[in-house]
């Protein structure tokens, strides 16, 4: 299994347009927004930023990189053929959950590169510390919904279902924008959402907080419901 986790770790990385997409456009829209729109010299208003789109892009490279791998290889008949080696289903899934949870890192560690040398984000070394944990952990409900979708449509499906729900959990979720500014209606929706309350662990970090406060029960919540249904329809695919 080892080998095969590798294997599938160095075969994502040659993928440049998954790469370019899940890497580069993060990046990019992080100095984007705080250098040419500017945070008129609000350094917390970077770093709160800064967060945002490291999970935005570990979402990215969480849900549309397992979720268009597995249907592609339910679609091509791969997993059949997988089932024909001592490797059982179970074991495919571990390692398709460990790659995805492995290749969420480059991106955070880029995003908050780019806060503390292009920005100037400057924070307690715990704080940054904490971060990337609290950031990896906010990643696995969606890397569930990407296992969900990869075993209930097809491939030339997946990629589009997960984008789709990718824009609308980062938009909605208040990643690209503050939730403070959205419309009272759409603020109360946000807050409901799994992208707000994954945000949340990481933006009370960052306002002095310990990060699981009140709102981390309904991220709990969505955690156990999507782990669920992720296998649910990995038993009925098997």
């Amino acid at each position: 299994m080892g080998r095969y986790l590798v294997m599938e770790i160095r075969r994502t990385l040659r993928n440049v347009p998954f790469l370019a997409y899940t890497i580069c456009f993060p990046v990019g829209f992080y100095l984007l927004f705080t250098q040419v729109f500017g945070s008129g010299g609000d350094k917390d208003w970077s770093a709160q930023y800064m967060v945002s789109m490291a999970l935005y892009g570990a979402m990215g490279a969480g849900l549309t990189g397992v979720s268009a791998r597995i249907a592609t290889e339910r679609t091509r008949g791969w997993t059949r053929t997988l089932a024909l080696t001592p490797l059982r289903p179970i074991g495919y899934l571990g390692i398709k959950l460990g790659a995805s949870i492995l290749l969420t890192l480059p991106v955070i560690l880029l995003v908050m590169a780019c806060g503390f040398v292009v920005n100037g984000v400057r924070l307690p070394a715990g704080t940054w510390f904490a971060l990337v944990p609290l950031l990896w952990l906010a990643t696995i409900p969606f890397i569930a919904l990407g296992v969900a979708i990869g075993y209930s449509v097809r491939d030339e499906v997946a990629s589009g279902v997960s984008v789709a729900l990718l824009f609308v959990l980062s938009i909605g979720g208040g990643l690209w924008m503050p939730v403070q500014v959205f419309p009272h209606w759409l603020a109360q929706v946000a807050r409901v959402l799994p992208s707000y309350r994954a945000g949340e662990l990481s933006w009370r970090l960052l306002d002095g907080h310990q990060p699981f406060g009140s709102g981390a029960l309904l991220f709990a919540a969505w955690l156990v419901v999507l782990l669920g249904f992720a296998g649910w329809r990995f038993r009925k695919a098997s």
